[in-house]
């Protein structure tokens, strides 16, 4: 039973997170903090300390991608680990790394789709092999740009659809 209150909330939080981010462009933490918690609680009541502990593994793994993507260039909004977090909270680790996948997955669909519909893809594609060479080639730290002003991907919608579709894979 509380395994199937997990995934509602999870869906719940996930479906919130979309709407805040294309309507606002953030995540809030009134949304993902207490989702952390309810992890953290529901599988602690559900399996003991091992439940907790997987909770917190969840965590740790957003957190270790937030590290990841600090030293990368700021690849994912703070708002987006912490989605990410909240669905480690209530999921546990190994799915979150499933999800962590499916989303970059969806993510680069979605980001050639937009970039199609824009006519930008050739300069993008131009932008990011140019940036991945200076990266690896010539050690120069890599600059993800910031808003220029061109279209934006909430990326809560990439994360909804990664956690279906890690979903639809672990838990069916």
């Amino acid at each position: 039973m509380i395994t199937g209150i997990l995934v509602a909330i999870t869906l719940i939080v996930a479906a919130i997170a979309v709407y805040t981010d294309v309507r606002w462009g953030k995540i809030f933490n009134v949304v993902t903090a207490p989702a952390m918690g309810v992890g953290l609680i529901l599988n602690g009541v559900a399996d003991g300390p091992a439940g907790l502990l997987m909770s917190v593994g969840g965590i740790a793994v957003g957190l270790g991608l937030f590290v990841m993507s600090g030293l990368l260039g700021r690849i994912l909004g703070g708002g987006d680990i912490k989605l990410l977090m909240a669905v480690g909270a209530l999921q546990g680790p190994a799915f979150l790394l499933w999800t962590i996948v499916a989303t970059a997955g969806v993510g680069a669909v979605l980001a050639i789709a937009i970039s199609l519909y824009n006519g930008i893809l050739i300069t993008k594609l131009k932008s990011l092999v140019t940036s991945c060479y200076l990266r690896v080639a010539c050690k120069v730290p890599m600059r993800i740009e910031q808003d220029t002003g061109g279209p934006r991907l909430p990326y809560a919608i990439a994360i909804a659809l990664g956690t279906v579709a890690s979903m639809m894979i672990v838990k069916l």
